[in-house]
């Protein structure tokens, strides 16, 4: 009886946690690498679609025309409030990193919302070179 009510506690614990997550607004939210833009004045965008519970389809880019640099993701994420657990395709470009050439991750990436900021912010953050620190943000 007395491991019962431990065991009841904790499954009510948890789908209280679960239902107290705040859901992400489907649709267009700006995207960023800070080497495109440092001043924010001309995100890139990505689209976010809820395709189950909790989890969302995310696709989107931002570019910068004339210098050719990019940064790209496809994939889809778990929402876990602060976190998102993101699965899917990264690609960024950036001509004076990684010898000009496109760095890819594929798989799992972490998304952190921390503090009062207005984004989460990818925590695998060191680019393909292995020495560059690269900020990519999704913006709430």
């Amino acid at each position: 009886m007395k491991y019962s009510l431990i065991i009841l506690s904790l499954l009510f614990t948890n789908i209280l946690a679960h239902s107290q997550v705040k859901k992400v607004r489907q649709g267009k939210h700006s995207f960023t690498i800070q080497w495109i833009t440092f001043n924010k004045s001309n995100p890139g965008n990505v689209y976010i679609k809820e395709i189950g519970d909790e989890e969302y389809s995310i696709e989107g880019e931002q570019r910068d025309v004339k210098s050719k640099e990019y940064v790209t993701i496809k994939g889809t994420f778990l929402n876990q409030g602060s976190i998102l657990k993101f699965n899917g395709t990264i690609i960024s470009k950036i001509n004076h990193i990684n010898g000009g050439q496109p760095c890819e991750l594929k798989g799992l990436s972490i998304f952190k919302a921390s503090g009062k900021r207005q984004y989460w912010r990818m925590q695998q953050m060191l680019n393909c070179d292995g020495e560059t620190t690269d900020y990519i943000d999704i913006f709430f």
